[in-house]
């Protein structure tokens, strides 16, 4: 015969089995609303891709074997360049009216509004092999560039540069990930910076290079280079296993009802609760009811 403790037990079960049963019409999202993958692949499965540019619905890439390739139907079929043209990795980059570029002796120069170029007071020393740099448009002055050594240095807006980020090993034995690229809009679509690392997939900021995060669900460990097109929001990675592609999208994004959705959202949770402390109160009284009691 069940003890007092195990009635009690039960009906907090049925509790919340009765409750997920109420909710779940109401709070469960349609297969039609789930969101997109956060990553996905665009092209050259099983391909090595190290380098990527965009510009309007071409698409150059280079391939791990040197080859170059040309899509112009947004990275629905590529063909190879003629002449092995190189897809380079720009050590400059324009936003908004300023140009910042990183000098041969690993500093960065700017130049704003079609001035000449001039050194930028405070730049750190990045190394003669450094070359990674990123602006995004929505924060003038922002300004993100990685070193040779990887340490990834951060321009503020009052014109201050910081260390902003050094990696940890990935473990035994692969040490410290190389950062490979450096990416952001430079339109005003998004405060975001994406960084690419040979081991962590893809890092991004949301606060211009200030806090980074892991970004990289559903992508290769290996991503090699990035390019933004402002034109379809997208951020290209070139990975170890081909082009992939993430379209930009506010996160965390609030669902929005038209008025009425939003009411009869409201009404049914009002429903749901009293439902459930109905429920409750049945429950409680069957777990507390003495033996043989009617």
């Amino acid at each position: 015969m069940a003890s007092d403790a195990a009635r009690r037990h039960a009906a907090q079960a049925g509790l919340a089995a009765a409750a997920v049963l109420l909710l779940a019409p109401v709070l469960t999202p349609s297969a039609a609303a789930a969101a997109a993958p956060w990553w996905r692949p665009l092209a050259l499965r099983g391909e090595a891709v190290t380098a990527v540019s965009a510009a309007g619905q071409t698409i150059l890439v280079r391939t791990g074997d040197g080859s170059s390739l040309r899509s112009d139907d947004f990275g629905a079929t590529f063909t190879p360049i003629p002449g092995g043209v190189p897809v380079e990795t720009p050590g400059s980059v324009q936003s908004g009216g300023d140009t910042w570029v990183i000098g041969s002796d690993g500093r960065v120069f700017h130049a704003a509004g079609g001035h000449a170029l001039a050194l930028d007071p405070g730049s750190p020393s990045l190394g003669t092999i450094g070359g990674l740099i990123a602006a995004p448009a929505s924060v003038p002055g922002v300004v993100v560039a990685v070193a040779g050594d990887g340490t990834v240095w951060r321009r503020a807006q009052d014109g201050g540069w910081q260390r902003a980020l050094l990696l940890l090993p990935a473990g035994f034995p692969h040490g410290v990930p190389r950062v490979t690229a450096v990416a952001a809009f430079t339109q005003p679509l998004s405060d975001t910076v994406y960084l690419a690392t040979d081991g962590y997939a893809v890092l991004n900021s949301a606060d211009g290079g200030d806090d980074w995060f892991r970004a990289g669900p559903g992508l290769p460990d290996s991503v090699y280079a990035l390019a933004t097109d402002p034109g379809r929001r997208w951020v290209l990675a070139g990975t170890s296993d081909g082009l992939w592609v993430h379209q930009l999208q506010a996160l965390p994004a609030p669902p929005v009802y038209r008025d009425a959705a939003l009411a009869g959202r409201w009404a049914g949770i009002v429903l749901v609760s009293v439902a459930a402390g109905a429920l409750a109160a049945v429950l409680l009284r069957l777990a507390v009811r003495p033996r043989g009691a009617p």
